[in-house]
């Protein structure tokens, strides 16, 4: 056991830079802040300062304590000289370990630091990513201390790359309501890891939805009320309890419904399973809300390529009544249905945007020259732009009253395919700028009749040959790229990282499933991804259409 233990310790040393791995989990006491991630297996604990350490070592070894959030980051701390002012929670730079230079000049009074940059998470944990190729300098000044060199001035945040980065930060989603109150909207955000429960909670009492998401959800917790303290506790009987002041118990009975409803969703990311607003030390009454579920109906909607429109059930395709019809008269080349199935939005073989309704009703709606594909919205309109004019974004009432959207897509020259998430109050869209394809996302806002898009908030600078998205769920939109003949599926994280994986040979269509992908290819093939494998659905598809969610 010696050995096997020593021979995983010098890996960690290797692997982790000097840093070792010590366990985290197992029992909490009551009143002692919970544990944000029951999964998380060690935490880490870096060196200090060596003695005789030059200025240049000093500083690498100052960037490497950023790793070790404990007690406030005080490891980092040991590498300040007294008296220094260095605030670690300002920001994360998110980096190559490869790339990262440190560089004294001749007296060692000063070190710059290169790096290639990757992402950052600002102050109240929303991430970033950088534009490729994107290079920072970090400049600090050291004097001897007691004849060791140390830190005399120094950036606020820290500094960790990118295999490190999610082992000491972990993502937690802060739970708004839409404007309906109707919907669970997650705000993506990233906390050290032994703070989770905390930061989070913070945030969402006393923070602000991330900027370019504000104006398009709403909070349920009043601006004037604040936590009592800034930590989560845990009840002898292991219920997390959120401390709050005398002001809440003025409050009426559908405002605390809801904000135990944004609580205990916000905190199930952090690991907590059962949460309790408290005033004094008293349980406040309060209930959870049902919500209306975002999910996607497990049979695929199509189009056949004998015209038949309805929900694949095996080999078999059912007609949606009177709807199927009206679509099927329309002759689509795409197809999105609301949740409830009574309207269609479909993009006709002519380039025209139109409706079809559950009464067997149809509307001719928009007519400009290169539609894309439109999408519903969560009141029932179907949002409708030119690929070349991003700025002439419309939304129409099913039967063809339109409404301009303001500030769609500033600085972009093209929009290549958009969609409105399904709890309403976001679109991702392909976009092209300075001839770069980009992914971007916006919040809807709603200001009396008027209906604008938020600051657009990129989730990737380059998606080079992107040609179609889709929302795989509440925070994972889904993009399929082609370089070079070869089609890659990119799974962007709505405030995180993503990955890249395979599809199909000649996919062309995408679309979020209940638990999965599909992927319509050229062929006519409807493929559906089941673990990281592709399963044939269907063959002789000509259209997947895209479900706004699920009647049940």
């Amino acid at each position: 056991m010696k050995r096997a233990f020593a021979g995983l310790s010098l890996l960690l040393v290797l692997v982790l830079s000097a840093c070792t791995g010590l366990p985290t989990t197992g029992y909490v006491n009551p009143g002692r802040g919970p544990e944000g991630d029951q999964t998380q297996q060690f935490a880490f604990v870096p060196d200090g300062p060596l003695e005789d350490a030059s200025p240049a070592e000093i500083v690498e070894g100052f960037l490497r304590a950023g790793s070790g959030p404990a007690d406030d980051w005080a490891t980092a701390k040991l590498f300040l000289a007294p008296g220094t002012q260095w605030d670690p929670r300002a920001r994360v730079t998110i980096d190559r370990l490869a790339d990262r230079r440190a560089t004294a000049v001749p007296d060692g009074t000063s070190v710059g630091v290169q790096l290639s940059t990757i992402a950052g998470v600002d102050a109240d944990g929303a991430y970033s990513p950088a534009v490729s190729g994107a290079t920072e300098t970090l400049s600090f000044t050291l004097a001897r201390v007691d004849d060791q060199w140390r830190i005399t001035s120094a950036p606020d945040g820290v500094v960790l790359y990118e295999e490190v980065f999610p082992t000491v930060y972990q993502a937690a989603s802060v739970a708004y309501f839409d404007p309906t109150w109707s919907f669970i909207v997650p705000d993506v955000r990233w906390f050290p890891r032994p703070l989770v429960a905390s930061r989070v909670t913070t945030a969402l009492v006393d923070g602000q939805p991330s900027a370019w998401l504000s104006g398009a959800v709403k909070n349920a917790f009043p601006d004037g009320l604040s936590l009592v303290g800034r930590s989560v506790t845990l009840s002898s009987s292991g219920v997390a309890q959120v401390q709050l002041p005398q002001a809440a118990l003025s409050l009426d009975r559908t405002t605390l419904d809801r904000m135990q409803t944004q609580l205990t969703r916000s905190l199930a990311t952090a690991g907590i399973s059962e949460v309790q607003m408290t005033v004094d030390g008293t349980p406040i009454a309060a209930t959870e809300l049902p919500v209306k579920a975002t999910r996607v109906d497990p049979s695929p909607a199509v189009l056949t390529t004998d015209g038949t429109f309805g929900v694949l059930s095996g080999e078999t395709v059912e007609t949606i009544p009177t709807l199927s019809d009206a679509v099927e008269s329309l002759a689509p080349t795409s197809v999105e249905l609301e949740a409830d199935r009574s309207l269609a939005a479909v993009l006709t073989q002519q380039g025209a945007v139109a409706s079809a309704l559950a009464d067997g009703g149809t509307f001719l709606l928009d007519d400009r020259a290169g539609l894309l594909p439109p999408s519903i919205d969560a009141t029932g309109e179907i949002w409708s732009v030119p690929r070349s004019a991003p700025s002439q974004l419309r939304a129409y009432t099913p039967q063809g009253v339109p409404r301009d959207i303001g500030n769609a897509w500033p600085d972009a020259s093209e929009v290549v395919s958009f969609q409105i998430s399904r709890d309403g109050t976001r679109v991702a869209a392909i976009v092209t700028v300075a001839g770069v394809r980009e992914v971007w996302l916006a919040g809807i806002v709603r200001e009396g009749n008027a209906v604008s898009l938020g600051p657009p908030h990129v989730l990737s600078f380059s998606e080079p040959g992107a040609f179609d998205l889709a929302w795989l769920d509440d925070t994972v939109v889904g993009v399929l790229t082609s370089v070079d003949g070869a089609a890659r599926l990119d799974e962007l994280n709505v405030g995180g990282r993503g990955t890249v994986g395979p599809v199909p040979e000649s996919a062309k269509a995408i679309a979020g499933g209940s638990a999965t992908v599909r992927i319509l290819d050229d062929s006519g093939r409807l493929f559906s991804r089941r673990g990281s494998s592709w399963t044939l659905v269907a063959s002789d598809i000509r259209v997947l259409a895209v479900q706004q969610g699920t009647t049940s």
